[in-house]
């Protein structure tokens, strides 16, 4: 005799870790987002130091990048 393959709990299970994987996706974007804001403060305060301590104002910065 075959034997019956339960298809709804397969389907169920699957969808279960599909959900699941979808939870994870969701908090690794959240962190990817909150490390690249990190990312763009930091690098703001370097640059206004760097300014700053050269007596650069953004507009000698921005001539010196189209030159």
């Amino acid at each position: 005799m075959a034997r019956q393959t339960n298809y709804s709990e397969k389907i169920t299970a699957i969808e279960a870790k599909i959900a699941k994987k979808q939870s994870e996706l969701k908090t690794l974007k959240a962190q990817l987002s909150a490390l690249k804001e990190k990312k763009a403060a930091d690098d703001y305060k370097a640059l206004m130091e760097y300014m700053t301590a050269n007596k650069l104002t953004a507009s000698d910065v921005l001539e010196y990048i189209k030159a």
